[in-house]
């Protein structure tokens, strides 16, 4: 009977854990995770550092942290980057998620105007689980409120539950010109991760398509700095998961604003939970600055949290890239 409560507890945990990817709210600070084709979109180089706190009022917090760089040789026209991600799911770590990967775009210019950017990435997946996070009943009767007491579940019985890593791949396409962008994304190419003996886990390919276009209301000069309106989208959808992410950023340097609306009420049976993303940054010279709150649009807002999320990216070379002509794609830096 034990067994089959352990079984029961960690099927619950493992179905909602394998229902989608971490996803950040600022999706365009984090660009290598959203779409391999960003690798090299900068025209120079780019380090960015993410972190994402979800539900932070809740014992079943998800903490995401994420680094990434990126450099575009001008030579090859190529892009080539790195992403490093860790999600922990659950208080103290329940299930950890390590994402370690090489990522690799090409560019085409397919008139003076547009080019064309397919990419790929490859990546090590690693999936574990932390039995000493998990508190049950026997525990807190015995001994205090955490649980110290230790469990009379038999650790023979997590005989199965050892780490788990394979290789997996993700490609995406891009148009854009200096106004306008416009790609797709498919993630997960090879997908498996067998955890429970009992029950087969697995992640379901994620599908994204995004987009938007860049207005100048001034442009950058010696004498003024940039002020411009960004709109932008992303529609993602993986295993019953469905959600669009859609809203603008105002950008008068050095100070950055946005507002989004992540959902899709439209679908009855979908388990995305809707919520009113506010964002600032803080943009000079290279050095970028970002951070978010998520209002949750549910009766659960006061319960959860939201979501607070911090990135911060610095690009470089920027002056090589304006001589050599290389069009910059104009997505938003948060």
């Amino acid at each position: 009977m034990k067994h089959i409560k352990l079984m029961v507890i960690l099927a619950f945990v493992f179905s909602a854990a394998r229902a989608q990817d971490p996803q950040f709210s600022q999706f365009y600070s984090s660009p290598l995770y959203l779409a391999p084709s960003f690798a090299g979109a900068t025209g120079g180089g780019r380090a960015i550092l993410n972190f994402r706190d979800q539900w932070p009022q809740l014992a079943s917090t998800y903490i995401t942290y994420a680094i990434s760089a990126d450099y575009y040789y001008d030579k090859y026209k190529s892009g080539i980057g790195l992403l490093v991600l860790r999600d922990q799911a659950g208080e103290d770590g329940m299930m950890n998620t390590t994402t370690a990967g090489l990522v690799y775009s090409y560019n085409f210019d397919v008139s003076p105007k547009w080019s064309i950017r397919p990419g790929l990435s490859a990546y090590y997946y690693t999936r574990s689980i932390n039995f000493n996070a998990f508190r049950f009943g026997d525990q807190i009767l015995r001994g205090d409120n955490y649980g110290n007491a230790g469990s009379s579940v038999e650790m023979t019985t997590l005989e199965n539950l050892e780490p788990v890593s394979h290789v997996d791949f993700a490609t995406s396409v891009m148009a854009y010109s200096e106004t306008y962008w416009f790609g797709f994304t498919v993630d997960h190419l090879m997908y498996y991760s067998k955890i429970l003996s009992e029950q087969g886990d697995y992640l379901p390919p994620r599908y994204s398509a995004f987009g938007g276009a860049k207005y100048m209301i001034y442009g950058n000069t010696l004498k003024r700095k940039e002020e411009s309106i960004t709109v932008a989208m992303n529609f993602m959808t993986q295993n019953k998961l469905k959600y669009l992410d859609l809203g603008f950023y105002y950008t008068k340097e050095p100070i950055i604003f946005g507002i989004w609306y992540r959902g899709l009420p439209i679908f009855p049976d979908n388990p995305n939970v809707g919520a009113l993303t506010l964002s600032v940054g803080f943009k000079y010279k290279g050095m970028h600055i970002g951070y978010s709150y998520d209002f949750t649009l549910t009766r659960l807002v006061n319960q959860t949290g939201g979501a607070h999320e911090i990135s911060l990216s610095y690009v470089f070379n920027e002056h090589k890239k304006r001589r050599n002509r290389h069009k910059m794609v104009p997505c938003p830096a948060m």
